[in-house]
C-alpha cells in the first residue's frame, strides 16, 4: 500500500498543475492554492490547432511540486460543455505531453519524505482524468521505489496500475509486542 502512495503523489499533486495552463478543473482551486509558473527557453501558440508549446528546459512549479522536461505540449477543446464527465469546454486544457527526460520532484513535508520521480514521456488526459507515465518510469519516496513499462493513474478513482511493476520497499522493524504476521505462529 505504501508504494501505491508513492505512485500517487505524481498524478494527485500533478494534476493541479497540468489544469493551470487553462481553466481549473471543477470543483475551483481554493485561492491559497500557489499559482503554476510554466518557464521555457521558447513557446509556440497555434490558435488554429488549438495547442501551445513550450520548449527548451521547460520548468512548471507550484509550491513545492517541480517538473522539468524537454518540451511540453498543451492541448486545448475546441467546445464543448464542462463540467465532470464532460468534454472541457472550448479554450480549457484537454490534454497535456510532457516529453524528454520528465523529472517531477515534491519537497518533504511534516510526515512525508521528498518524492522524486521521471519518465521519458507523460500524457494528461482531462477529461478522463488519467496520467500516463512512459519509458521507464519510476517513482521514490525515502527509500521506497517503484518502477515499470508503464505507470497510469486513474484521478477520479484513485487507482494506480503499473505494466510489470518492480519494487523495492523498506519495511519497518516489527514492534515490540506486535502480533506475529501470517505463518509465524507458533515459531
Amino acid at each position: 500500500m505504501r508504494h501505491t502512495r508513492c505512485l500517487a503523489w505524481l498524478a494527485a499533486l500533478l494534476a493541479p498543475a497540468l489544469a493551470a495552463a487553462g481553466e481549473p478543473p471543477a470543483p475551483p482551486r481554493p485561492a491559497a492554492d500557489p499559482p503554476v509558473q510554466i518557464r521555457s527557453e521558447r513557446l509556440r501558440v497555434l490558435q488554429r490547432e488549438g495547442r501551445a508549446v513550450f520548449s527548451g528546459q521547460v520548468e512548471a512549479v507550484q509550491g513545492e511540486l517541480r517538473v522539468r522536461c524537454d518540451e511540453l505540449e498543451v492541448r486545448y477543446a475546441r467546445g464543448g460543455q464542462a463540467g465532470p464527465g464532460k468534454a472541457p469546454a472550448s479554450g480549457e486544457v484537454e490534454r497535456m505531453w510532457f516529453r524528454g527526460q520528465v523529472d517531477i520532484t515534491q519537497a518533504a513535508v511534516e510526515g512525508r519524505a521528498a518524492r522524486h520521480g521521471r519518465c521519458r514521456e507523460a500524457e494528461y488526459d482531462r477529461p478522463a482524468q488519467r496520467l500516463v507515465c512512459t519509458g521507464d518510469p519510476w517513482v521514490e519516496e525515502g527509500p521506497n521505489r517503484i518502477e515499470g513499462e508503464r505507470i497510469v493513474y486513474l484521478l477520479g478513482r484513485d487507482e494506480v496500475q503499473v505494466v510489470r511493476p518492480r519494487a523495492v520497499l523498506e519495511l519497518p522493524p516489527p514492534r515490540p509486542g506486535a502480533p506475529a504476521g501470517p505463518g509465524k505462529a507458533g515459531r
